[in-house]
């Protein structure tokens, strides 16, 4: 979620406490002053969920939409200023202008209440309604490092982290700085909250020509430095709350050969290690020419041309270590996949399949082209169980080469004959109730019979697919292609048109992805507005 913030016809004060006759001879190589700001924050919090997709990576992902709830909730932030001759890609050394924490309690104390209308209607049928909160506060602000009075102010905001004020000495040290946690994971009782949010972009505010009654209205933009793995069940058929779904062969036409149930999923390799608090953008994952805040810049078929760097980035170009690996992972290493979906985990019970279904949040996640393979992706493991509707034969003569059909019953264990060839279709595959029938056409070269022979206890399956964060590329293994980036939704559907997954997790490469995957930009709202 990006926090957008629109202009409200509120009353701003400006106020600069003049210095005392002893400061007026203060040494001007000291940074010190009893200078303040007077500012009327604006905080806009929304209930309404809307959706639009356009499928596409990088910047702008696909689309946007609302997020949840706790998504969107602001429980504290700090403010840090930046005089606006300096910016968010200073030197390290640079010095902070001014600081302020709000609390809690004063997040939660409003000057007044507003109602503002966002017109929404090329994306919904009504205007949305939302409750707009008003807080009054100053902010202390030092001298510049020229001794100048500036001319305009840079806020930088975190929110949701408690006090930073350790990170206010140097912009250097807060470029740096990483949360502990960038929200705080769900619990029986609890979903995700406290989602930390930082800036989206840098910009510059000027100063001269404002009064009490002619503010300048100050946008400040934030976002979460989280992104968001959902599984989107269109297209299945919901059975007591199971998705599934139908799967059909190329030949012949619209025939239902198999039923996919799908059970359980678990996120794999999702990063447990937050990143930086502010975005970095680079021409390559080694950091040549980084920039802070920048943005991605994908080509006209939403390609990427350069990198997100997260902590790591540079680590997962050599071979991968348990170290790393476990670091990044801890128990959700692609390694662990028959663990997060072990009998022992809830299975899934939607409610409908018109609605994504979340599984979780992930930190930033990326790495080289040609590191975007298992041990690093980021990706999601699916149990399902296989249900043949067509092709279950309950006996086989080798002699006369005759199949004896049969009717598949749910949870049985199958065996399946799948042709030795290059490309197949999922009737040319064929299920057996006994290995020994199975076993006897596979091997029967006398009737030109090819196969391999695959059991399926109790008809499970297993599918695994990693997210795309660059969707829409021609080459496997280009700049962004898996990766995970701030911000971001990545939404999946399932496309069971390939057969049966593999009969145990057996993580595959990315570019043998049996899914459709989206990119998301969560909504911007505005939140907040500042008045200096």
């Amino acid at each position: 979620m990006k926090l957008l913030h629109y202009i409200l016809p509120l009353a701003a004060l400006l106020a600069i406490v003049s210095c005392s006759e002893d400061e007026a001879y203060f040494d001007k190589r000291k940074l010190y002053s009893t200078d303040s700001i007077y500012v009327n924050l604006t905080l806009d919090l929304s209930n309404n969920s809307i959706t639009r997709a356009n499928p596409n990576g990088g910047e702008e992902g696909d689309g946007w939409e609302y997020g949840y709830t706790n998504e969107n909730t602001l429980h504290d932030f700090c403010v840090y200023v930046l005089d606006g001759n300096n910016d968010i890609n200073s030197p390290d050394n640079t010095s902070f202008a001014g600081y302020r924490y709000f609390t809690k309690d004063e997040v939660r104390k409003a000057d007044s209440v507003h109602q503002h209308f966002l017109n929404l209607k090329d994306y919904y049928p009504e205007q949305v309604v939302k409750d707009v909160t008003t807080y009054r506060f100053a902010i202390p602000i030092l001298k510049s490092q020229t001794n100048e009075e500036p001319t305009g102010f840079r806020f930088i905001v975190v929110a949701n982290c408690g006090n930073q004020q350790q990170y206010a000495t140097t912009l250097g040290a807060l470029r740096n700085a990483r949360p502990e946690k960038t929200w705080t994971p769900a619990t029986t009782s609890n979903p995700a909250s406290w989602f930390v949010m930082t800036n989206e972009n840098d910009q510059y505010h000027a100063m001269k020509g404002t009064s009490e009654f002619n503010p300048y209205n100050l946008h400040v933009t934030i976002e979460r430095m989280a992104a968001r793995i959902d599984y989107d069940p269109t297209g299945c058929t919901l059975i007591s709350g199971t998705p599934r779904y139908e799967v059909k062969g190329v030949t012949p036409g619209n025939e239902v050969l198999a039923h996919l149930y799908v059970d359980r999923m678990a996120i794999v390799n999702g990063s447990q290690q937050p990143s930086y608090f502010f975005k970095r953008v680079a021409d390559d994952i080694n950091g040549t020419n980084l920039k802070y805040l920048g943005d991605e810049t994908p080509i006209a078929r939403g390609e990427a041309t350069n990198y997100v760097i997260d902590p790591y980035s540079t680590q997962k170009t050599t071979p991968p270590n348990n170290e790393l690996l476990t670091t990044l992972y801890g128990n959700s290493r692609i390694s662990n996949a028959a663990a997060l979906v072990g009998s022992d985990k809830p299975t899934l019970s939607l409610t409908s399949n018109t609605f994504p279904y979340t599984l979780g949040y992930v930190n930033e996640n990326t790495f080289d082209a040609p590191q975007a393979w298992s041990y690093y992706a980021t990706g999601v493991v699916v149990q399902c169980r296989y249900a043949p509707q067509k092709h279950f034969y309950t006996a086989y003569n080798a002699t006369t080469d005759v199949l004896t059909e049969g009717a598949y019953e749910l949870n049985q264990t199958f065996y399946m004959v799948e042709p030795n060839t290059p490309t197949i279709d999922e009737s040319q595959r064929l299920y057996f109730k006994n290995e020994a029938d199975a076993v006897a056409y596979a091997t029967n070269t006398a009737k030109k019979h090819f196969g391999k022979v695959v059991k399926y206890e109790n008809g499970v399956c297993y599918y695994f697919t990693y997210m795309r964060h660059s969707n829409k590329v021609e080459v496997i293994h280009n700049t962004m292609e898996f990766g995970i980036v701030r911000n971001n939704i990545y939404r999946f559907k399932l496309l069971p048109n390939t057969g049966p997954g593999t009969p145990t997790p057996d993580p595959r490469h990315p570019e043998e992805l049996k899914a459709r995957v989206y990119v998301k930009k969560w909504l911007s709202v505005e939140h907040p507005i500042i008045y200096v």
